[in-house]
């Protein structure tokens, strides 16, 4: 089959999650064209290489701010840019639909990206957008916007399961949208647990979109030195390969696949942003995890109090860092306890995507 697959460039998440489908549909000889931006495209063309074919194309904007005053304020900005985006992208992608026959097309997190005539299918953790305020009619209203997208895709499939989940009130407890016909497939992670020597004693990786990645960057180098202990910072820049090691710390600027999953294994404790697809990949090779939400990233922020809540990972805002302190609270957490098998995911998946038709 011709599949398109959109990715949401914001952060690696959507990217790195991505990984094991898009692996799966090219080993199963599909012809892949990757709808992507920025660090995501080039974090894809690092793990895949040659084969799909791939078309730069930008998100949406994001909407970020540092207060809830302030995020109230941006929202009636955001939206209408928001809109606008939307429908420059829809006009591309319509674009090559009419030079290219295609029979499927996947979105992870990318609205623009469908069909109304091809079979298209949605990937989203966060069905309830929320706000920093929690306030009910907003959300609600974010529902309703989602089941007027949801009406454009075939299916809608959440990383995630329906009971003892993950994501929380993103995608449970929903008000407006039926959960019974959402698709609950479980974690998806490009990651797998292996049994090594837990011999790093802290992994820190920095990410996320800037100017925070390199704010949390700073942040980090200037408490580094005060721990003990194997240390490995991953910084986050695909753009560039470096690697720069003194005593007990190395530094990477990128690691691929092999070496994520190597160190992510062989760690004790991870630092690390609050992304739902980090908390994913945290999951599957179990390991403990201070959590540091981006500023301004709502959903980032509800997703390290829930944990915080069921004593799964510790949390911290990223301005009251505080390295040694919050490792000792990290120790007392339990990490995600649960069964997961990513293959198995794979396979619903895909399984929705072959055998629904619109």
């Amino acid at each position: 089959m011709k599949i398109i697959y959109g990715i949401c460039s914001w952060g690696l998440g959507h990217a790195t999650r991505s990984l094991p489908i898009i692996r799966k549909l090219i080993s199963e000889n599909h012809d892949l064209t990757i709808i992507t931006h920025g660090r995501s495209l080039q974090l894809l063309k690092k793990e895949i290489g040659i084969g799909p074919e791939y078309i730069e194309m930008p998100d949406y904007p994001m909407l970020l701010s540092e207060n809830s005053r302030q995020f109230m304020a941006k929202s009636l900005i955001y939206w209408p840019k928001f809109v606008g985006s939307l429908h420059l992208g829809f006009n591309r992608v319509k674009e090559y639909l009419n030079e290219h026959k295609v029979d499927r097309i996947i979105s992870d997190g990318r609205y623009e990206i469908y069909s109304r005539n091809i079979p298209s299918f949605f990937i989203s953790h966060q069905i309830r957008i929320m706000n920093p305020l929690r306030i009910g009619f907003i959300e609600r209203g974010s529902e309703t916007f989602n089941m007027f997208f949801f009406k454009r895709y075939a299916g809608v499939i959440i990383p995630d399961y329906r009971t003892d989940n993950l994501s929380g009130d993103l995608s449970h407890n929903l008000k407006k949208i039926d959960e019974k016909k959402l698709h609950y497939v479980g974690v998806l992670s490009d990651f797998s647990k292996k049994d090594v020597s837990k011999d790093i004693d802290f992994l820190i990786s920095i990410s996320g979109p800037e100017p925070q990645r390199t704010i949390f960057e700073n942040k980090i180098l200037n408490q580094i030195d005060d721990l003990d202990g194997n240390i490995v910072v991953t910084l986050g820049r695909t753009e560039k390969e470096t690697t720069s090691h003194k005593e007990n710390i190395k530094m990477y600027s990128f690691l691929n696949k092999e070496k994520r999953e190597e160190f992510l294994n062989r760690s004790k404790i991870v630092i690390s942003r609050s992304g739902y697809s980090t908390l994913m990949d945290l999951a599957v090779v179990g390991c403990k995890a201070l959590m540091v939400p981006t500023p301004g990233q709502i959903e980032q922020e509800y997703l390290s109090e829930y944990h915080n809540s069921k004593n799964t990972f510790y949390s911290v805002n990223q301005e009251k860092i505080n390295l040694k302190v919050d490792f000792k609270k990290v120790e007392n957490t339990t990490g995600i306890k649960r069964d997961i098998n990513v293959d198995k995911t794979v396979e619903k998946t895909l399984d929705i995507i072959y055998n629904i038709k619109k």
